[in-house]
């Protein structure tokens, strides 16, 4: 069944389109929400997990890296599938509220709540690295600095004019990440066998391993935060069905720059810390991987990294999360969206959720409060608890020819899917037998 055009246009999209890209060197240049998107994901849990990974492990969990980054590729494509050939040109959110009245509210809230925890271990991992970097103070104190900064940026929005300094920390630190694994040499038969063993090594560092590897499938896969991707490309001006093939090669671009990042940084747990039965417990602990490789100037580098890392996915997460909580508040209530003209940053909630999202998450930073990477696990391993239900929803609305037309699923995505959904309802009742 294919939806006639002039249905598809009946919502004209507010924000201009983006020309379509004809070469190799046009695509290059179009591609954007995805590398927005690695920023934002390559945060402190890709950081922590990797790391804590190689140390811990060697390559023995491999096949859990593997596995996340499948599962996030197959996830935010359906979704962004959905953003773009729907014939209402609605949001996910706005799509979920066909399944329910209520379940975008759900989905808003727990997003909510994961921003909170997200931003628990960001703002901690921020003010460890300024501890770190300046030898003044405690964490707490740098912490609260990482709040009122993070709260100046948003709500004056002069985000953009630090983002380039903020952009070019973290591609020093990648490239040195990346330049040190290749020093060390990583061991190609090792991650071929990890990658395929699907073993599940004894405690080390007193996380429950199975625990530990739903958190790296939580850091890699994502859950709520995949959402995000479809507000970036529309403010892109992808809108309509012939984006689909940029959106797909855009996000795959960005799961191959992950891929790199992912692996040098565990190759550098494996290969400096692994051998010398080092474990990862802070964030100076992590430092040690590059202090090894290139002496104190590359403990100096991976701290302001760190910091770059925590500090600007506080604030796509608080602009984000609070433009989804607002979007599910104007869905579940359409009375108020029409007050509001369903423009998110009009409505009074959007500027409340930073309170949620940037300030409440100090409490995590006091000293009586949990590690840095302890928290970073357990958070990334909780959010796996949501994927099902993301997964399930997605799966019933792409099935619908009177929402997607030609575009509904073929028989080989719903096997993709069906196969997403297995994985992560096995993953959440191992998750909740390993914990109580």
């Amino acid at each position: 069944m294919s939806i006639p055009a002039d249905q598809r246009e009946k919502e004209k999209p507010t924000q201009p389109l983006a020309p379509i890209p004809s070469n190799f060197r046009e695509y290059m240049i179009s591609f954007g929400p995805g590398i927005v998107m690695v920023l934002s994901w390559l945060g402190a849990g890709d950081l922590v997990d990797m790391s804590v990974s190689g140390a811990h492990y060697g390559y023995n969990l491999m096949w859990g890296m593997v596995l996340a980054l499948v599962l996030r590729y197959i996830l935010v494509n359906v979704i962004s599938k959905y953003a773009l050939t729907n014939v209402h040109q609605e949001t996910i959110i706005q799509g979920y509220n066909r399944l329910s009245k209520y379940l975008p509210l759900f989905f808003g809230i727990s997003s909510l709540l994961l921003a909170h925890f997200y931003a628990a271990y960001l703002i901690k991992g921020a003010g460890e690295a300024l501890l770190h970097l300046t030898n003044v103070g405690n964490t707490f104190f740098w912490s609260i600095i990482v709040v009122v900064a993070s709260l100046i940026l948003v709500v004056k929005g002069i985000y953009n004019t630090v983002e380039i300094t903020i952009k070019g920390v973290l591609i020093l630190m990648v490239i040195s990440l990346v330049g040190s694994a290749l020093w060390v040499g990583p061991d190609i038969p090792a991650i071929a066998k990890g990658t395929v063993a699907f073993s599940v090594p004894e405690n080390v560092g007193g996380v429950d391993t199975l625990v530990f590897v739903f958190s790296l499938i939580g850091a890699v896969a994502g859950s709520m935060s995949n959402l995000i991707y479809p507000y970036l490309f529309k403010e892109k001006g992808w809108q309509g069905p012939k984006y689909l093939k940029l959106q797909r090669y855009d996000l795959l671009f960005g799961v191959v720059m992950i891929i790199i990042i992912d692996l040098a940084v565990w190759t550098l747990g494996a290969e400096v810390l692994y051998p010398k039965g080092l474990t990862v417990e802070s964030v100076s602990d992590m430092a040690k991987m590059l202090t090894l490789t290139l002496g104190m100037f590359g403990g100096i580098l991976f701290y302001l990294g760190v910091l770059g890392a925590c500090f600007k996915t506080v604030i796509v997460y608080a602009l984000g999360f609070g433009t989804l909580f607002v979007d599910a508040v104007h869905t579940t209530f359409p009375e108020r969206a029409k007050k509001y003209e369903r423009e998110y940053t009009k409505d009074p909630i959007y500027k409340l959720t930073l309170l949620v999202t940037v300030v409440s998450p100090l409490i995590w930073a006091l000293p009586s409060m949990p590690g840095f990477v302890y928290l970073t696990i357990i958070v990334n391993a909780f959010q796996i608890i949501l994927l099902p239900a993301v997964a399930i929803g997605l799966m019933v609305l792409t099935n619908r020819k009177d929402l997607l037309g030609e575009y509904a699923n073929k028989w080989w995505e719903n096997v993709l899917l069906l196969v997403l959904i297995g994985l992560t309802l096995w993953s959440t009742w191992h998750l909740i037998v390993s914990l109580f």
